[in-house]
């Protein structure tokens, strides 16, 4: 026997983080430690299967390994936990596994790989089990596992999906959709779902440009949609921030922009002005930016649709209403999956960072403002197809 038994799922796991990690640009294990909130020491004693990382860590997991999704990730936590609890001996975590089957089917061909694993566990080095998880094909599983297969939506089931489905009282169909998510997980591995939702209820999130920048970067490959409402067309030119390359994304579809007001300055058009500021910006960082260079024309073109709704300047001002207050941009992302994340904020060029105000709306503001805009865009001409 082993003089020490590991965690083979967490040793698992370590090997889909280091693997993950390297396709993220080689970062450094110090600065996902970083963003996990971790120790560099404890980090690295992760992804060598020696340490276990805490339910209560996946939601800063998926927001630093974009490609990994949440409720995949809180069951592989959960069952690591579980693992760990009789890690006394092979046959105990053997046991385990098989009553981890039994409780949720969703995590059978995983599991069914650790057949042949437990001899090695039970006999070698970790080191030694380690590579057998990565023989076996293991990690490959696990990494399937975490990484959900985005959904295509077509522009009619997204138009479809943002109403009735998204109205206040929540729908029944929004009951079904929220089912289907759930259905094959397993009950006991809602706790930690439940949970981490019951924490987070009465805490508004505070997003500013920055943060809303970081976040769109990480989620880049999972957006279908982005529709923005603003008031002055200029904000929509800051291409220092926002750098626009989820345009070149394989699943983006279409990035909608409606402005209230004229531009300051009647030069170029806006999608023209744009372009011309993300190609400079593009051109300066050309080794960063070189192969999306190769078809900027063909996806600024295809991609982007910029609207000057003069006529609607009231309605523009009430879909800008956060409560009483009024604010100068808003920002909806329609996911893969066919959610929607929306930000609003009072950021105007020229303002000082510490001024702004940003934030992520609630479920029933969201509501509102997804009716409102549906009409909007129909009023432009504008469709997400």
């Amino acid at each position: 026997m082993a003089s020490k038994l590991r965690n083979p799922l967490a040793q698992a796991l370590g090997v889909v983080l280091q693997s993950t990690r390297d396709k993220m640009g080689g970062i450094s294990s110090s600065d996902i430690a970083t963003s996990l909130g971790l120790a560099a020491s404890h980090y690295r004693m992760v992804e060598a299967g020696s340490a276990v990382l805490q339910p209560s860590r996946a939601i800063r997991i998926v927001q630093t390994f974009e490609t990994i999704e949440f409720v995949p990730l809180c069951q592989v936590l959960v069952a690591i936990q579980l693992l760990d609890s009789a890690r006394q001996s092979t046959s105990e975590m053997r046991a385990v596994a098989e009553l981890l089957t039994e409780a949720n089917p969703a995590m059978n061909a995983l599991l069914e790989k650790f057949d042949d694993l437990w001899p090695t566990v039970d006999t070698a080095e970790p080191a030694e089990v380690a590579r057998r998880i990565v023989a076996l094909g293991i990690d490959k599983e696990l990494c399937s596992f975490l990484t959900t297969e985005p959904a295509g939506f077509t522009a009619g089931q997204i138009s479809d999906f943002m109403t009735p489905t998204y109205e206040h009282p929540i729908s029944g169909r929004l009951y079904d959709k929220i089912g289907n998510i759930l259905q094959g997980v397993a009950p006991f591995y809602l706790d930690t779902v439940l949970q981490l939702i019951e924490n987070l209820k009465n805490i508004t999130p505070r997003v500013t440009p920055e943060e809303l920048a970081r976040w769109e970067a990480m989620h880049k490959n999972r957006i279908l949609y982005i529709i923005g409402v603003v008031r002055k067309p200029e904000i929509i030119l800051e291409v220092n921030t926002f750098d626009y390359t989820f345009l070149w994304q394989e699943n983006f579809r279409k990035m909608v922009l409606i402005h209230r007001d004229s531009p300051a300055t009647q030069t170029d058009s806006i999608p023209m002005q744009i372009a011309r500021r993300l190609r400079a910006r593009f051109e300066n960082e050309r080794a960063k930016y070189e192969q999306l260079l190769r078809n900027f024309d063909e996806v600024i073109d295809g991609k982007l649709a910029v609207r000057f709704a003069e006529d609607l300047s009231d309605r523009i001002d009430r879909i800008l209403l956060h409560g009483n207050m009024a604010m100068n941009n808003l920002w909806l992302y329609i996911m893969t999956t066919g959610y929607v994340v929306p930000f609003i904020d009072d950021a105007e060029t020229g303002a000082a960072k510490d001024d702004v105000y940003g934030t992520s709306l609630a479920y029933d503001e969201t509501c509102e403002k997804l009716v409102a805009i549906r009409e909007l865009l129909n009023d432009v001409g504008l469709k997400l197809g």
